[in-house]
């Protein structure tokens, strides 16, 4: 991840960079999502424990699951 920062005006704008590496694989997410499918708090594409997208939090590869799951 490449975090440009920038002052314009004497406010100051980051602009954040993912690169490949910071994504997880297909099959990590789909790792995740079997995990999910039997969990009692998925709730259609939602985590109704902790409110996530679940195509969201397993956009990167560093994310967690907050019940340790995965």
């Amino acid at each position: 991840m490449i975090i440009e920062e920038e002052i314009i005006d004497g406010v100051t704008y980051k602009k954040v960079i993912y690169e490949e590496s910071d994504m997880a694989t297909e099959a990590q997410k789909n790792a995740w999502m079997e995990v999910c499918n039997t969990c009692e708090y998925k709730q259609d594409d939602r985590c109704s424990y902790c409110g996530c997208w679940l195509t969201n939090i397993m956009s990167f590869a560093t994310s967690t699951c907050p019940l340790d799951k995965w």
